[in-house]
């Protein structure tokens, strides 16, 4: 199977992956939502925080790593996987240390006992990083599809029965435990891989100097991404951290759905083409193209709907979030195309040049947020998607330099779509500001509407990518 088939039917199972996953994990949380209050929503977000930032040094950029190898052994694997333990125990340590001082600092007594509990996920996910990283080198996602949909609808039922017995935050942490013991237990009955006794030094350090730089670049990107709701929680009030939390996790239901299959994909796939710089190149425009068809509209359409969609499913309660997913929402779109380009310096191992970028990105960020907090959750929102537009220009900066295909390129390959999706925005806005109809006919109308003025947008400008997507489709489903 060529390379580019490979990476479509990789990319195929993927999107089943995810859509299924994300599918099911929405209805369960929008269930959720009703069950809980906004400060409850708040608080564990708050928490997520802390288990996210040692989930990146449980990796420490080794899984990347052990793709990008293209000669990687069984030693290399089992070094990744101890380290991975050892790490996990420091983390569940420090964080059981650093409880009272968290709780305190916050002012919220229960956050002790909360984050002592939720930290004993690491431990699990540490187990199953590995078999996860084994399936995806082999882009085996049809086993990764089943473990993440079964964990995920068996976690959401005991949550929803949870917070219906008025368990409150137990409920969400106690979801997140059950997900990582379940994923964990499916992985390795999955890949059936047993790690060698040993601990190799020269695996370690031939990994490491791969994967330090992702560390550094991870470290970074998750303070970063978590800087607003670590200060929005203690400047503002959980509540409002909640509002904020509930509108980007409706954007990133969308956005970790579609970047999850394109990261997935990207590396594994390309990863063969690093030293052919011509297919290289061939090979990311189309999956620009592709992925900005499939996006933009994605996205826009998400942001016309947000209004009635939260009305609807959550009620009126959740009614401050809808301005925070409509800028999540085109933030994230941007963020997707985006992120190819970085993907593009791991394929080329240059790591150091993704790290490099990574300072600039930052410090950026760090001062739009920081002026932002002052002024509220949507103020902080505005300053998430005028980063992220500065992002783009910067990794697209060294793709430009080393493969001649940067931000004039790809934004001029991606232009149609993007004047399609604009046009395709104008009926579906008025739909849902300028009638009376009920929510519900709202979005459906919307939908409509804006799926036939995107396609005649498509047929009028010329572009034919949509064609090509479709027939690989409709190939592979018949075979």
């Amino acid at each position: 199977m060529s390379i580019g088939n490979k990476m479509f039917k990789g990319a195929i199972w993927s999107t089943v992956e995810r859509l299924s996953v994300q599918l099911v994990s929405f209805a369960l949380t929008i269930v959720l939502a009703r069950l809980l209050t906004p400060k409850e929503y708040g608080t564990v977000g708050l928490l997520i925080v802390f288990i996210s930032f040692s989930q990146v040094f449980i990796d420490s950029g080794f899984s990347k790593a052990l793709i990008q190898k293209q000669d990687r052994t069984n030693e290399d694997i089992s070094t990744v996987f101890y380290f991975n333990l050892l790490v996990a125990l420091i983390c569940y340590l420090t964080l059981w240390i650093s409880a009272p001082l968290i709780s305190d600092f916050y002012n919220i007594p229960k956050l002790d006992n909360l984050l002592k509990v939720l930290s004993i996920s690491l431990f699990f996910n540490a187990l199953f990083a590995i078999p996860n990283t084994l399936l995806s080198i082999d882009m085996n996602f049809k086993s990764i599809t089943k473990v993440n949909f079964i964990s995920t609808v068996i976690s959401g039922l005991a949550a929803i029965y949870l917070a219906y017995q008025n368990f409150g935050e137990w409920a969400l942490v106690y979801q997140t435990l059950i997900k990582s013991i379940l994923m964990a237990l499916l992985f390795w009955f999955s890949t059936k891989w047993m790690p060698l006794l040993l601990f190799s030094k020269d695996s370690f350090k031939n990994l490491f100097g791969f994967g330090s730089k992702l560390l550094v670049n991870s470290i970074m990107n998750n303070l970063v991404n978590n800087f607003a709701s670590l200060f929005i929680a203690k400047i503002i009030s959980a509540q409002q951290l909640g509002y904020y939390t509930r509108g980007t996790q409706n954007a990133d239901t969308a956005f970790s759905t579609i970047n999850s299959i394109i990261d997935n994909v990207l590396l594994p796939g390309l990863a063969p083409l690093q030293n052919q710089l011509e297919l290289l190149i061939e090979g990311t425009k189309k999956i620009i193209k592709t992925a900005a068809l499939l996006v933009v509209p994605l996205f826009v359409g998400l942001t016309i709907i947000s209004k009635p969609l939260i009305i609807l499913l959550l009620t009126d309660k959740w009614a401050l979030a809808i301005p925070i997913m409509q800028l999540i929402c085109l933030s994230r779109l941007i963020t997707i195309i985006s992120g190819v380009n970085i993907n593009l310096l791991y394929v080329l191992g240059r790591s150091d040049l993704a790290l490099k970028q990574q300072y600039f990105k930052i410090a950026i960020r760090i001062i739009l947020l920081i002026f932002a907090l002052r002024y509220g959750i949507v103020m902080i929102a505005i300053a998430e998607l005028v980063s992220t537009v500065i992002h783009f220009f910067i990794n697209t900066y060294y793709p430009g330099k080393m493969m001649k295909y940067g931000a004039k390129d790809q934004i001029k390959d991606i232009l149609p779509i993007l004047i399609s999706a604009l046009v395709m925005s104008v009926p579906g806005l008025l739909i849902v500001y300028f009638t009376s109809f009920s929510e519900i006919m709202k979005i459906i109308l919307t939908i409509c509407t804006c799926f036939i003025t995107y396609y005649l947008m498509l047929r009028i400008l010329k572009i034919d990518e949509y064609k090509m997507l479709i027939k690989r489709v409709t190939s592979l489903l018949k075979k």
